[in-house]
């Protein structure tokens, strides 16, 4: 068998590290896609607050503070911290930007047509209108539940 050997160079571009600052386009996709260091933080809170809940002495009969102290320290000092108050402040911040230009997206990736019978698309502002009501529901449920629980 004979090898024929190929003196064609292959390409390779150079990317450089900021590729994305040259473009508005990227830049904010960058900054949405930056949104979910945040979101884990969020994540990691919950499931600190969620473990040391459970590491709690419920089942004893005598309910006291000692019972509950771990959950009373990532209450009180942990979620009290003023730099993760800030970090909160700034996730909220970026899950809103998030959530918008999720629903922004959202009627250029999934095609709803008015009926089974027409290829005529629903408007882009029903499924966003759609969207957001479904957020705004889902946050009425959600701040109803934490007053009921008072």
């Amino acid at each position: 068998m004979s090898e024929v050997k190929s003196f064609r160079k292959p390409y390779h571009p150079e990317v450089k590290a900021t590729w994305w600052k040259e473009n508005p386009f990227y830049i904010r996709y960058m900054i949405r896609e930056g949104t979910a260091v945040l979101a884990l933080f969020a994540t990691l809170e919950i499931a600190l607050g969620i473990f040391l809940f459970a590491m709690c002495d419920l089942d004893s009969g005598n309910q006291n503070a000692d019972s509950v102290a771990p959950y009373l320290w990532w209450v009180q000092s942990f979620l009290g911290n003023p730099v993760v108050i800030a970090l909160n402040v700034l996730t909220l911040v970026a899950q809103l930007f998030h959530m918008v230009t999720w629903f922004n997206l959202m009627p250029k990736a999934v095609r709803v047509f008015m009926n089974k019978n027409s290829t005529e698309l629903l408007p882009d502002y029903v499924t966003k209108i759609g969207l957001y009501a479904a957020a705004i529901g889902g946050f009425v449920v959600v701040l109803g539940a934490a007053l009921l629980t008072k």
